[in-house]
């Protein structure tokens, strides 16, 4: 059965995208797994608009070709594939996804807001959530406004799903006892499990993020889900 995998929370510009890029890539191409990602982050679609502009540069320029040459050799190495469309179509074939070969990663890249149709039918089947979680009261509030969602879709929809929270975009001048705050009212509400591993606060995570070439900065996040998430290790 294919694992799906979200990046997701109610608060837009939080680097779900970032993140969905660049674990997808390093997963397919460092670690050889089989990857698909569905860009349902109606309308910018901006990871397909991501992988276009790409292949478009890779076209038109010698280095970027040799590199992608050295990672796409052969027919059974290709680039994962990337499908745009809304929620609504989506939830329309989620049980087909689930049925996509063993251990096959499908990342679906959600939109910023939750009240958008067909949002509730594809979030209850995702099997793993990841919830980018920032030391400051909006990213606070809108990350307990998205459990609260996901808490409904469980109890509503029969929903069976791993949380994690993610420290995202920190840094190292956080007041402790804040995020210590914040971990614990996480923690007692249950079901939710907070990653070891923490984003730092830089602008080189976003320049880094591609569809085609994989980058190391994100190599401990994606160890420790590989484990969490009872991922087959396989080297590319």
């Amino acid at each position: 059965m294919a694992k799906l995998i979200s990046v997701c929370t109610q608060k837009g510009g939080v680097g779900k995208t970032t993140l969905t890029m660049l674990l997808a890539t390093y997963y397919h191409t460092t670690m050889g797994k089989p990857v698909t990602v569905i860009d349902a982050d109606f309308p910018q679609h901006s990871f397909d608009a991501t992988r276009r502009s790409e292949l478009a540069s890779v076209q038109n320029d010698e280095e970027l070709q040799s590199l992608y040459v050295t990672l796409y050799p052969e027919v059974n190495r290709e680039m994962y594939k990337v499908y745009r469309g809304s929620l609504e179509e989506l939830a329309m074939f989620l049980a087909g996804l689930k049925e996509k070969g063993d251990d096959e990663l499908v990342f679906i890249d959600m939109p910023g807001s939750m009240n958008v149709k067909g949002f509730d039918r594809v979030a209850s089947q995702l099997d793993y959530i990841i919830l980018p979680m920032e030391a400051d009261k909006m990213t606070f509030t809108a990350g307990l406004q998205t459990l609260d969602l996901f808490d409904k879709f469980r109890e509503a929809k029969g929903a069976d799903y791993k949380l994690f929270m993610l420290w995202n975009k920190y840094k190292k001048s956080e007041n402790p006892s804040l995020m210590d705050g914040i971990e614990t009212i996480v923690r007692e509400r249950g079901n939710v499990q907070i990653l070891k591993c923490r984003i730092t606060d830089s602008v080189s995570w976003k320049r880094e993020r591609s569809t085609l070439f994989p980058s190391d900065k994100i190599k401990a996040l994606a160890d420790e889900l590989t484990k969490e998430l009872t991922i087959n290790q396989s080297v590319a």
